[in-house]
């Protein structure tokens, strides 16, 4: 059983996300470190509270991180997540409170477990930069970083180049691919493969009226309906969860070494600029290029939402 930390800004993804890891027996979720990004801080920290006891897991300790990103002004993705981040979900105020800070958590996690923990980072970076400013070569003594963020040749969802991890704190991606830490990037160009259909979640939902099926439809409709305005789509993307699913079963994924760096202009800001191998001013990073879809929604829809498919 793989150790993981996920460390999360909390919208609605990101709660499929860890109901795919405490719904997979080959991992084992130690703890949850929250980041300022789709939501507040403190909202992203309630959120994570909630879902937890929602799923039966107050056991899992939940940590605060950073405020705000590194260097640039705060932003939010409320108008896909909705205000609270979980699109029009109701779950109780949470009876758990946060346990300590991120990133003192994260340098002791890893340092508990030397080369043995996963560092799932599913929002902006900034307390993985923050940990390893703190503690120099703490990520390195993690068995690997996988991170949900960037976009290589497909175009952004939030700018035309840049997707919104990346967007909202570039500088700590950025540092983190210049550490040269064992880093993987699960960039859009695969999350958006990745389509969970309205009408297929309905089907796989219907007549259920238990709290984790109720919580599932109320919270992903804010983003569908924002994908239905944006884009057309009648669905929403699962781009959380994938990088869970890279841990599970890497098999689903194809991945590829290549020279990036990473844009901080505000004009550009989170945009990744692909380089020739070797070339100066460049940071060899593995990223996922491919994945299997059928196999992955398969997965999806057994371990989350309960649907039987072959």
């Amino acid at each position: 059983m793989q150790p993981i930390v996920i460390d999360t800004d909390m919208g609605v993804d990101d709660a499929l996300a860890i109901m795919l890891a405490l719904g997979s027996p080959e991992v084992e979720l130690m703890g949850i470190t929250t980041v300022a990004g789709n939501v507040p801080l403190e909202q992203g920290t309630r959120n994570a509270l909630q879902v937890l006891e929602l799923l039966g897991r107050d056991d899992i300790p939940v940590y605060m991180g950073a405020v705000t990103p590194l260097e640039r002004m705060p932003v939010d993705a409320h108008v896909v997540h909705g205000l609270q981040g979980l699109g029009d979900a109701e779950l109780a105020e949470p009876k758990m409170l946060p346990t300590g800070r991120a990133v003192d958590y994260l340098i002791d996690e890893i340092m508990t477990r030397p080369g043995e923990l996963v560092i799932v980072a599913l929002g902006p970076l900034t307390n993985l930069v923050l940990a390893e400013q703190k503690s120099p070569g703490i990520l390195n003594c993690a068995r690997r970083v996988i991170v949900m963020g960037g976009s290589l040749w497909c175009g952004g969802n939030v700018t035309e180049t840049s997707e919104f991890n990346s967007y909202a704190d570039p500088h700590a991606l950025r540092a983190l691919i210049q550490a040269n830490v064992n880093l993987t990037l699960v960039p859009l160009d695969v999350t958006q493969k990745l389509r969970l259909l309205e009408s297929d979640l309905a089907a796989a939902l219907s007549g259920r009226q238990d709290e984790k099926a109720t919580f599932i439809i109320d919270s992903t409709r804010s983003v569908i309906a924002y994908e239905k305005e944006d884009s057309d789509f009648s669905g929403l993307y699962l781009h959380d969860p994938a990088v869970v699913a890279l841990i599970v079963d890497p098999t689903l994924f194809e991945t590829k070494t290549i020279w990036v760096n990473v844009e901080t202009s505000e004009e550009r800001a989170g945009q990744i600029i692909i380089h020739d191998e070797g070339a100066e001013g460049a940071y060899p990073v593995e990223f996922a290029v491919e994945v299997d879809v059928d196999r992955f929604m398969n997965a999806f829809n057994r371990r989350v939402l309960g649907a039987i498919t072959e």
